[in-house]
Protein backbone atom coordinates (compact mmCIF):
# COMPACT_ATOMS: atom_id res chain seq x y z
CA UNK A 1 0.00 0.00 0.00
CA UNK A 2 1.27 3.43 -1.16
CA UNK A 3 1.56 6.60 0.96
CA UNK A 4 -1.67 8.02 -1.18
CA UNK A 5 -3.44 4.88 -0.53
CA UNK A 6 -3.02 5.28 3.36
CA UNK A 7 -3.18 8.76 3.25
CA UNK A 8 -6.99 8.48 1.95
CA UNK A 9 -7.66 5.67 4.05
CA UNK A 10 -7.00 7.98 7.32
CA UNK A 11 -8.74 10.43 6.16
CA UNK A 12 -11.87 8.61 5.48
CA UNK A 13 -11.28 7.23 9.04
CA UNK A 14 -11.02 10.18 10.43
CA UNK A 15 -14.35 11.42 8.61
CA UNK A 16 -16.31 8.46 9.76
CA UNK A 17 -15.17 8.71 13.80
CA UNK A 18 -17.91 11.11 13.61
CA UNK A 19 -20.51 7.96 13.00
CA UNK A 20 -20.49 6.34 16.16
CA UNK A 21 -20.51 10.17 18.00
CA UNK A 22 -23.66 10.84 16.05
CA UNK A 23 -24.86 7.63 17.01
CA UNK A 24 -24.72 8.11 20.77
CA UNK A 25 -26.11 11.19 20.36
CA UNK A 26 -29.32 9.84 18.59
CA UNK A 27 -29.72 7.54 20.88
CA UNK A 28 -30.49 10.37 23.90
CA UNK A 29 -26.73 9.39 25.12
CA UNK A 30 -24.01 12.70 25.71
CA UNK A 31 -20.67 11.81 24.74
CA UNK A 32 -17.42 13.29 25.33
CA UNK A 33 -16.44 14.91 21.80
CA UNK A 34 -12.92 14.74 22.99
CA UNK A 35 -12.28 10.87 21.67
CA UNK A 36 -14.06 11.71 18.36
CA UNK A 37 -12.21 14.87 17.49
CA UNK A 38 -8.72 13.26 18.07
CA UNK A 39 -9.24 10.33 16.23
CA UNK A 40 -11.18 13.11 13.43
CA UNK A 41 -8.07 15.52 13.52
CA UNK A 42 -5.55 12.55 13.55
CA UNK A 43 -6.66 10.83 10.75
CA UNK A 44 -7.58 13.76 8.58
CA UNK A 45 -4.34 15.69 9.19
CA UNK A 46 -2.28 12.93 9.28
CA UNK A 47 -3.75 11.63 5.55
CA UNK A 48 -3.47 14.74 4.00
CA UNK A 49 -0.40 15.11 4.91
CA UNK A 50 0.37 11.26 3.56
CA UNK A 51 -1.20 12.26 0.33
CA UNK A 52 0.14 15.49 -0.29
CA UNK A 53 3.65 14.31 0.31
CA UNK A 54 2.88 11.13 -2.28
CA UNK A 55 1.82 13.32 -5.26
CA UNK A 56 4.54 15.52 -6.97
CA UNK A 57 4.81 18.81 -6.86
CA UNK A 58 3.00 20.17 -9.55
CA UNK A 59 3.96 23.72 -9.18
CA UNK A 60 1.93 26.68 -8.86
CA UNK A 61 -1.80 26.20 -7.59
CA UNK A 62 -4.40 27.23 -9.93
CA UNK A 63 -6.21 30.53 -8.55
CA UNK A 64 -9.10 27.67 -7.77
CA UNK A 65 -6.62 25.25 -6.12
CA UNK A 66 -5.75 28.44 -4.01
CA UNK A 67 -9.33 29.54 -3.31
CA UNK A 68 -9.95 26.20 -1.69
CA UNK A 69 -6.79 25.41 0.38
CA UNK A 70 -8.20 28.91 2.07
CA UNK A 71 -11.55 27.76 2.28
CA UNK A 72 -10.61 24.45 3.84
CA UNK A 73 -8.36 26.48 6.16
CA UNK A 74 -10.91 29.11 7.28
CA UNK A 75 -13.48 26.09 7.66
CA UNK A 76 -11.36 24.44 10.32
CA UNK A 77 -10.43 28.26 11.75
CA UNK A 78 -14.23 28.22 12.23
CA UNK A 79 -14.05 26.47 15.51
CA UNK A 80 -11.31 28.72 17.40
CA UNK A 81 -14.25 31.08 18.52
CA UNK A 82 -16.45 27.94 19.45
CA UNK A 83 -13.26 26.21 21.49
CA UNK A 84 -12.64 29.70 23.18
CA UNK A 85 -15.70 30.54 24.37
CA UNK A 86 -17.01 26.55 24.95
CA UNK A 87 -13.80 25.50 27.02
CA UNK A 88 -12.11 28.87 27.87
CA UNK A 89 -14.96 30.64 28.80
CA UNK A 90 -17.54 28.02 29.92
CA UNK A 91 -19.97 29.39 28.40
CA UNK A 92 -22.90 27.38 26.81
CA UNK A 93 -23.13 27.46 23.00
CA UNK A 94 -24.81 26.31 20.42
CA UNK A 95 -22.41 23.76 17.85
CA UNK A 96 -24.80 24.53 14.76
CA UNK A 97 -23.46 27.02 13.55
CA UNK A 98 -19.54 26.50 14.03
CA UNK A 99 -20.13 23.32 12.28
CA UNK A 100 -22.48 24.79 9.39
CA UNK A 101 -19.16 27.35 8.60
CA UNK A 102 -16.95 24.20 9.08
CA UNK A 103 -18.48 21.78 6.65
CA UNK A 104 -19.54 24.89 4.10
CA UNK A 105 -15.43 25.74 4.33
CA UNK A 106 -13.91 22.51 4.03
CA UNK A 107 -16.37 20.83 1.88
CA UNK A 108 -16.61 24.10 -0.53
CA UNK A 109 -12.87 23.76 -1.07
CA UNK A 110 -12.59 20.53 -1.44
CA UNK A 111 -14.95 20.60 -4.27
CA UNK A 112 -13.22 23.53 -5.64
CA UNK A 113 -9.89 21.90 -5.59
CA UNK A 114 -11.37 18.45 -7.46
CA UNK A 115 -12.11 20.90 -9.77
CA UNK A 116 -8.82 21.44 -11.40
CA UNK A 117 -8.07 17.77 -11.98
CA UNK A 118 -12.12 17.11 -13.35
CA UNK A 119 -12.16 19.85 -15.77
CA UNK A 120 -8.48 18.30 -17.12
CA UNK A 121 -9.94 14.76 -17.24
CA UNK A 122 -13.02 16.03 -19.23
CA UNK A 123 -10.94 18.14 -21.60
CA UNK A 124 -8.74 15.26 -22.05
CA UNK A 125 -12.38 13.23 -22.95
CA UNK A 126 -13.99 16.20 -25.08
CA UNK A 127 -10.85 16.93 -27.36
CA UNK A 128 -11.98 17.16 -31.39
CA UNK A 129 -10.41 13.80 -31.69
CA UNK A 130 -12.47 12.01 -29.03
CA UNK A 131 -15.61 9.64 -30.24
CA UNK A 132 -17.57 11.76 -26.98
CA UNK A 133 -16.72 14.93 -28.70
CA UNK A 134 -18.65 13.79 -31.58
CA UNK A 135 -21.53 12.69 -30.12
CA UNK A 136 -21.91 16.01 -28.42
CA UNK A 137 -20.84 18.09 -31.01
CA UNK A 138 -24.67 20.18 -31.85
CA UNK A 139 -23.20 20.89 -35.39
CA UNK A 140 -22.78 16.57 -36.58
Amino acid sequence: MNRKKIGNLLTLLGVLAWVPFLYLIAIGQEPSIFPFLIVHLTGVLIGSQLRRSASPSRGKLSRRQLIGRIMIILGVIAWAPYLYQKELLSQPIEITPYLTVHLTGVLGGIALMLSVPLTRYLQGRLSPASPVADELDPTG
